[in-house]
């Protein structure tokens, strides 16, 4: 297999001499792999591009890609990787930053995950054995993890751990080779955010390796103000266009506008002076029909119940699986009273139970039982 290591630079004399001759002690160690090492410089005027130049005379593994212009650390990768795949003919592309802030030495640690079966390794910063530099000032360390954490929350990855480091390697044949990146959502430090949501989105198998994350060797940090504010804005289209995504949010919404329809019940029927059960009873199928009117016509509308017969059928089975529902409002209402005796529950423990248990366990429902994919040419959302 042929590994390309993707390195952009501008403006980066100083280190680039240095990291040629460290990596040069690195590509004999990638096993059965051949390592190339592929520059992209964006026509820095410190002369960087001669360097490697240079450089190229003694190490046979080294290539140059020189853009016309600088546009971004994100243009920079996207070209780079572009020509690594259909000029170098690579099987994978690794991300690899220009000054010392990650290890040559950890990119044999990437690559040994290959042959365990990995399509796309991350260089983690924050599982067990990786980290951040200490000498970091308290609000460089805090927007990095806060933000590592925001990006996980919001792309709903919850098993990878560095959503926003820069140090990854990915399988080209079946994902990188299908990415259009004419697409590419940021042409900077955000680039990342893309495309890893769009590997994990194609099913790859992420592994995660331990890094040490170090401060720059030379120079100064090329890290924007705004890079918080360009990776939110990455997240938001990323998930704006997201199918499954588009369909929590209907899936919520309905939910909510169901709770309303059983509290608006609530009144009118309590008003009518009806029965306790009668009140009960009815707001709540109420709150079902609208639940499962609201999601058959647009939550699930790709798996759309039809005809007479299957309406039937499927909404006698809503009313059935929504008593589970019910039933861990009730048990949990049951247990909180006991142990907390006040009325904590309604206060605290419903809303949390809301969240935390039924929530789930309506979708699950949902999507398993109620509308259940119909095979593989569904249009699964």
């Amino acid at each position: 297999m042929k590994i390309v290591i993707i390195i952009p630079t501008y403006n980066e004399r100083e280190n680039t001499l240095k990291m040629i001759d460290s990596l040069s002690g690195i590509i004999n160690q990638t096993g059965k792999h051949h390592t190339e090492v592929l520059y992209v410089d964006a026509n820095s005027p410190d002369g960087t591009a001669e360097i490697i130049k240079n450089k190229q005379k003694e190490y046979s593994w080294l290539k140059l890609l020189v853009e016309e212009k600088k546009e971004g650390l994100g243009m920079a990768y996207a070209k780079g990787m572009k020509f690594a795949m259909e000029k170098l003919n690579a099987d994978y592309l690794v991300e690899f930053d220009a000054d010392f802030q990650h290890r040559p030495e950890d990119i044999p640690k990437l690559i040994a995950q290959i042959d365990n079966g990995g399509d796309y390794i991350i260089g983690s910063r924050y599982i067990k054995g990786g980290s951040i530099p200490k000498e970091w000032e308290l609000d460089r360390k805090l927007l990095s993890k806060i933000g590592n954490l925001v990006a996980r929350i919001l792309l709903i990855l919850p098993h990878i751990h560095d959503v926003t480091g820069g140090f990854k390697l990915s399988r080209v044949k079946g994902f990188m080779d299908s990415f259009d990146f004419n697409t590419l959502l940021s042409r900077s430090f955000a680039y990342k955010i893309h495309l890893l949501f769009y590997m994990v989105q194609k099913g790859a198998r992420v592994k995660e390796v331990p890094v040490k994350f170090q401060l720059r060797a030379s120079g100064d940090s090329k890290i924007i103000k705004n890079e918080l504010q360009e990776t939110l804005k990455v997240i938001f289209l990323l998930q704006s266009r997201n199918p499954r995504t588009i369909r929590l949010f209907r899936f919520a919404t309905v939910g909510f506008f169901g709770y309303l329809i059983n509290a608006l019940f609530l009144k009118i029927f309590t008003e009518l002076q009806l029965s306790g059960l009668i009140v009960w009873g009815g707001s709540t199928e109420m709150a079902i029909v609208s639940n499962f009117t609201l999601n058959n016509l647009w939550t699930f509308k790709a798996d759309q119940i039809k005809g007479i017969k299957d309406l039937v059928f499927k909404f006698l089975q809503f009313n059935l699986t929504s008593i589970g529902g019910l039933l861990i409002q009730t048990t949990t209402g049951l247990i909180s009273d006991s142990l907390l005796k006040s009325d904590s529950y309604r206060q605290i423990v419903l809303p949390i139970t809301i969240v935390l248990l039924i929530l789930p366990y309506n979708y699950l429902i949902y999507t398993r039982v109620i509308w259940k994919t119909k095979g593989k040419g569904s249009n699964q959302k």
